[in-house]
This record gives C-alpha cells, sequence and structure tokens, in this order.
C-alpha cells in the first residue's frame, strides 16, 4: 500500500489540488484510489513494484494501457475513460501509475447484447503483429507462433513458483503441441481479455464503462470467446450483439479448451505466488488438468 505522503505528492504532480482520496479496494494486480479534487472525480491506478512475482506479460504492463486507450477512444464508441495523466519515471513512487476519469456505474448484471456489440468494435481494431504491445514481451507476424511461445512462458512461470513440477510442466505442453495444428492463422485483432464483472459498470443494467485494458493482446477473436466462457458471458444474446456467431467445428472446440486453459493457469500463479495460498493454486492447476483430458 502506498503510504498517503506519496498519494499526494503524485496529485500534486499532475496538477491535483484539495484532494480527497479512498481506496478502491477491488483488483487482482493494481492498487486504484477514488480522488476528487476540484478538478472533477478521477482514479488513480499504481501499478505494484517491481519485487512482487508477475506473469511474463505482466512486467511493465501499465505502460500497454496509454496507447490501447487512445486508440479504442479514438476508433470506437466504448464508455471508457480518458487517461489524464500518467508517470513512468519512478520519481516519486517505485511503481507506474496513471490518472483517469471517473465514469459513473456499479459492476452488476448487463446487457450481454450490449457487451457484444462493444468487443465487435474492440475487434475491429487492428494491428501487423501479433502479441502484447508496448512491454518487454516478444511479438510475432505468426499467431501460432506467438501463442504457443506465450503458452511455454505462462507454463515456466507456474513451473517458477512451484505450483507444478517438471512433470506436469512437460504434460501440459505436450497436449499443446499435440494439437498444434488447430491453432490457425488469423488477422491480429485487439483483444481486451480480462471482461470480468469488476471491468464492467453498469447502471440499471446499461454498460456505462468498461475497464482495464492493460491485459489486451493483438491475437485471435476466439480467445476472447474463451475468456468470456470462464465469465459466463459468452452467451447468446453476446453473439446476437457481436453480429457473428464462433465457429464450433472440431478444430474450434479444441482451440476453444486451449485457449481456455491459457486463461485459467494464470489463476494458480496468482494464487501462489502473490496470495501464498498453495491449496488454491492447485485447485486451478487440477482444474486445467481436467479442461485438457478431454482433447488428450
Amino acid at each position: 500500500m502506498i503510504n498517503k505522503d506519496s498519494i499526494n505528492r503524485i496529485l500534486r504532480k499532475a496538477g491535483l489540488s484539495q484532494c480527497t482520496f479512498s481506496s478502491i479496494g477491488s483488483g487482482l494486480y493494481n492498487d486504484s484510489y477514488y480522488v476528487n479534487s476540484e478538478k472533477g472525480t478521477f482514479v488513480l491506478r499504481i501499478a505494484p513494484p517491481d519485487n512482487i512475482p508477475k506473469l511474463f506479460y505482466e512486467i511493465d504492463m501499465m505502460k500497454s494501457e496509454v496507447a490501447i486507450h487512445k486508440m479504442v477512444r479514438e476508433n470506437t464508441d466504448l464508455p471508457m475513460a480518458e487517461i489524464i495523466y500518467y508517470d513512468f519515471s519512478r520519481e516519486i513512487i517505485d511503481s507506474d501509475y496513471l490518472i483517469m476519469e471517473f465514469l459513473p456505474g456499479s459492476p452488476g448484471a448487463f446487457d450481454q447484447k450490449q457487451l457484444g456489440r462493444y468487443v465487435k468494435q474492440l475487434h475491429t481494431i487492428k494491428s501487423d503483429v501479433y502479441g502484447y504491445p508496448d512491454r518487454a514481451v516478444p511479438t510475432s507476424k505468426s499467431w501460432p507462433d506467438i501463442f504457443y511461445t506465450y503458452v511455454d512462458l505462462i507454463f515456466k512461470d507456474c513451473l517458477s513458483c512451484g505450483i507444478i513440477d517438471d512433470n506436469e510442466y512437460a504434460h501440459f505442453i505436450s497436449i499443446y503441441q499435440k494439437h498444434a495444428e488447430t491453432v490457425e492463422q488469423v488477422h491480429p485483432c485487439l483483444l481486451h481479455l480480462d471482461l470480468w464483472t469488476q471491468n464492467i459498470l453498469t447502471v440499471n443494467g446499461r454498460i456505462t464503462a468498461i475497464l482495464d485494458f492493460d491485459r489486451g493482446l493483438y491475437g485471435d477473436p476466439e480467445l476472447e470467446f474463451a475468456v468470456l466462457d470462464t465469465y459466463g458471458y459468452s452467451s447468446a444474446e453476446f453473439f446476437d450483439g457481436y453480429g457473428k456467431p464462433r465457429p464450433t467445428d472440431s478444430k474450434a472446440q479444441i482451440r476453444q479448451r486451449l485457449y481456455i486453459v491459457y486463461e485459467l493457469i494464470k489463476y494458480a500463479f496468482i494464487r501462489t505466488a502473490r496470495g501464498r495460498n498453495l491449496a488454491t493454486g492447485r485447485s486451478h492447476v487440477t482444474q486445467c488438468k481436467k479442461i485438457l483430458q478431454e482433447i488428450e
């Protein structure tokens, strides 16, 4: 937790004075605060310090948000906050941080058709390369190549924190290798990849804000659908709004499981390396094994 003096210095540097602030207290990664000032209400998000265990793609993750926010705001009508200030200099604290406008709403039930329309707009934003932008991770001109690179890296993260052993690492990788041909080349679309309850704010069932684009990636839209599967949002209403059904052929069904496990295995690392909860971490490993048993 950042001390009050440091937060006040951050706000003064951003040109905000006469401020009060309070912790938002949600999320699994950043520390976030409501900020009330003479210029309005804002949200301060502070990335964890460098010594906190991170997945390979979480290193320098906040640095990608600024460009993604600008691009999405310019090319879609997604309800998303404007970033008014950011600082990656580490002059005040040993963490990156940014300040964005506050948007109304709270997590709750929402119109999944509306979400589908927003995600479709997001997926119209293209790139020349695949992968996580604006951070020190590999990118590629090939989706299959970069996806399997990321698969290897995330399972190595799990191996490094001790939540899986060498045999389990080899077992997981062997299943992905077995089905390598099912992951096909697609045009790289911008994916959100973190559309869970806390990142979708609503007022009277209407979506008023979509938050936290820092896990955004240019890749296969089916990876987005797989993440939505884990939150229960890949409904018929969602795809009605999206305007296009997801593929359902045999290769797509295998890809779905490969993509879901890529999403879920991160929790094994997070609960173990950051939460110090080995039992919960192992439950996520077991869950991933059961999903992959269907395609072994």
